[in-house]
């Protein structure tokens, strides 16, 4: 359980609040809706394709995967992922963990799972089959899962030595050698969410499980 939950806080109430809100005021499209975000920003961007997945065709998580509690949420939308992660984050490992932060009596708190586990659990709820595609290059590896409901698919990127940071973003001189702060300059974080995301940016009745 998080702070937020701890103190009544409904984030996943707020996001949608500022989707319609944005829609009305500015004419975007609430359906298609993209959440990115990094570190707990990943971990939000996972419950946002969970729980609000009307409104949420895709969503991107860098540097983080799907929290434990979460694994057992049942989602009424299949919803696309980009998942990347660094093999060399200290803070959110690849192969997941818990978090740093203790419990009062020092337990172990926030468990999260890993890149590949993440991966396949959006592929069950999915249900994506077929043959995927590979790519890999010296920097990194992608993984891009076969069709699922209404075309979804799930892309998990491996940053190879890539931190705890958000890729195409340059690590500021003064952190340098600081752990989990090497990035990677191939490929700009942004830029390819969008690229995923786009043709992916479906109607809510076409993704309906």
């Amino acid at each position: 359980m998080t702070l937020a939950d701890e103190a009544g806080v409904d984030d996943v109430a707020f996001l949608r609040a500022v989707i319609e809100w944005s829609a009305e005021r500015y004419g975007t499209v609430a359906e298609h809706s993209i959440v990115a975000g990094i570190s707990n920003g990943a971990f939000m961007a996972h419950r946002a394709g969970l729980e609000i997945g009307d409104l949420v065709p895709v969503f991107a998580a860098v540097a983080g995967g799907l929290p434990a509690d979460l694994a057992g949420v049942e989602p009424t939308h299949a919803v696309s992922a980009i998942l990347i992660n660094g093999d060399g984050d200290p803070w959110v490992p690849i192969e997941g963990g818990h978090s740093r932060h203790r419990g009062p009596d020092g337990e172990l708190r926030g468990r999260t799972y890993g890149l590949a586990d993440s991966g396949q659990h959006w592929r069950e709820l999915n249900g994506c089959t077929g043959a995927g595609e590979t790519i890999r290059t010296d920097q990194s590896q992608r993984e891009l899962s076969g069709p699922g409901v209404g075309g979804t698919r799930i892309l998990e990127w491996t940053v190879f030595g890539g931190g705890h940071t958000w890729p195409g973003v340059v690590i500021p001189a003064e952190h340098a050698g600081v752990p989990g702060a090497n990035s990677t300059m191939e490929f700009d974080g942004a830029e390819e969410i969008w690229r995923f995301a786009q043709p992916l940016l479906t109607s809510p009745e076409n993704r309906k499980l």
